[in-house]
């Protein structure tokens, strides 16, 4: 069985990876198969979770199939391999806050089209920067959405 790609998630990856940073290397989509070089230390990865119905209103029944509103979240996560020089992430937080004022502004000017997306809202939370078991730091963004799908 083939499952639907998720437009919603393809629009956030390519808005992310065309984002004006300072400084490079630029976003790269988190890969496990290829190596992504010695310069690679900003990967990103784009998850979806949730879509929940609020109500059964929402997922009316329309012939064989139907087209359902759900409530997704979708999260940004930048993650930050090493710092300039070799040095710690730590020592570059200034580069981490540029990068998520940056995103989020990306993010925010993004135009998308509800006929091909299904994207009805978006609405950013506040980004935070974690630090991961491996000493790494990373940048999350939570976004919730709400979409239009067809079943």
């Amino acid at each position: 069985m083939t499952w639907p790609t998720d437009p919603v998630r393809d629009l956030l990856v390519t808005t992310v990876e065309n984002t004006t940073l300072t400084g490079s290397p630029g976003f790269i989509e988190w890969d496990r198969i290829e190596d992504l070089g010695r310069q690679a230390w900003r990967r990103f990865s784009v998850l979806a979770t949730g879509g929940n119905l609020q109500r059964l209103a929402d997922a009316p029944a329309i012939g064989a199939t139907g087209i359902s509103y759900l409530d997704r979240t979708y999260l940004v996560e930048i993650y930050y391999e090493r710092g300039r020089y070799q040095r710690s992430i730590g020592k570059d937080s200034d580069v981490m806050t540029d990068d998520a004022e940056r995103l989020m502004g990306a993010l925010l000017r993004m135009d998308y089209d509800y006929t091909n997306t299904g994207l009805l809202s978006l609405k950013p939370a506040p980004w935070r920067i974690t630090q991961l078991p491996t000493a790494a730091y990373s940048v999350e963004i939570e976004l919730a959405a709400r979409v239009r799908r067809e079943l």
